[in-house]
């Protein structure tokens, strides 16, 4: 998005997004965070821009040490809720009033939204530990989906309901982390896993079948987003 927005006007947007409906992913994404992170017994984890906890709250049942940062209040209510055991602070991932260096620290899916990204993934870098490992997804400009919503329709479908959006390839991504303090380790993709069911209710079965098409047999690079596996440069 070109035009800049006051942090007041973030805030009060992703007030309203927790309010109404909130950002939550299904249980195997998290679960699958938790599986990338390993052993994390025993080991702190900073979650940036935590939103609901619920990554928190898986965290906090495999004996981490949790803690969660959000910019929006109505986020962190849930998240309390979700995962009590976490010790939970309002704040802005661009510029973080913590001192403390963690074992991991998790930014998922939401670098893309900041104002300053750079910024927030110095920051990211700045709070990990001499050997600690962040795990941050971001989304693909040239995912699969996209293209075949260009293809089929002449245009992407679906416009971001978020107040700033980005996008990018996994090149751009990867030269993005690299060029702000973090070295990249590993990457995965992650695609949306096909669901006929949600909260016990059937799903569009269409969709269905595109995801399951989309979830096994898209290519690295048109992948949905990207999981990056990163340490600190230096």
């Amino acid at each position: 998005m070109e035009n800049p927005r006051s942090k007041k006007e973030v805030v009060k947007d992703y007030d309203r997004i927790f309010l109404e409906h909130g950002l939550r992913e299904d249980m195997y994404y998290y679960e699958l965070i938790i599986s990338i992170l390993g052993d994390i017994k025993d080991k702190t984890i900073l979650d940036i821009a935590c939103g609901e906890g619920i990554l928190l709250g898986e965290a906090e049942k495999k004996g981490a040490k949790t803690f969660g940062v959000d910019i929006s209040q109505e986020a962190l209510k849930k998240a309390r809720k979700n995962s009590p055991g976490s010790r939970l602070v309002e704040g802005d991932g661009e510029r973080l009033s913590i001192d403390s260096r963690f074992d991991y620290v998790t930014c998922l899916g939401s670098l893309e939204h900041y104002e300053n990204p750079e910024a927030g993934c110095r920051e990211i870098a700045r709070l990990l530990k001499q050997n600690g490992r962040a795990v941050i997804l971001l989304p693909n400009q040239f995912a699969m989906h996209i293209l075949l919503d260009v293809l089929f329709k002449g245009k992407p479908g679906g416009d971001g309901f978020q107040i700033i959006e980005r996008l990018a390839s996994f090149q751009e991504w990867r030269d993005f982390l690299e060029t702000n303090g973090l070295r990249v380790l590993k990457t995965y993709r992650y695609n949306q896993r096909p669901v006929i069911f949600r909260d016990r209710k059937l799903r569009s079965v269409k969709k269905f079948f595109k995801n399951v098409f989309l979830y096994y047999l898209t290519p690295f690079c048109f992948a949905r987003n990207f999981i990056f596996v990163c340490e600190r440069k230096g």
